[in-house]
């Protein structure tokens, strides 16, 4: 692969997706998905279930660009509806049509305190006692 252009940010070796994953969310303020495929599906998901368990008190924003995500937060909204997800649950999701719209929600975030779970920890997936 040819890469072209200056770089930005630094890069860090990693031994596996997970270890990836818990860098990214150690180093982040918070978590935006863009349209994309079954790879942002997952980290999408995985983050969100982190803090429904507590392990972060981070806003998980999805830039649902002309409604991409629209049948997932219906599928999440019905989850709501038929028991298998808590209500309160549901507000970890912030989403927005436009990058702007997105932001501004997401300065606004009361993270979602309801947890299952607390002690958790990101990088080994372990509860603290």
């Amino acid at each position: 692969a040819l890469i072209v252009g200056e770089m930005v940010g630094e890069v860090r070796p990693v031994a596996d997706m997970h270890q990836w994953k818990a860098e990214m969310a150690r180093l982040s303020d918070a978590f935006i998905a863009l349209p994309g495929g079954y790879g942002t599906l997952e980290e999408l998901l995985e983050v969100i279930t982190w803090a429904q368990l507590g392990i972060h008190h981070k806003p998980v924003g999805l830039l649902n660009v002309e409604g991409y995500y629209d049948s997932l937060l219906t599928f999440i909204d019905q989850a709501v509806e038929e028991g298998f997800i808590n209500p309160a649950a549901r507000r970890i999701i912030v989403s927005a049509p436009t990058a702007h719209k997105l932001m501004e929600k997401l300065e606004k975030y009361v993270p979602y305190y309801d947890m299952v779970a607390t002690g958790l920890d990101w990088e080994t997936d372990r509860l603290e006692f």
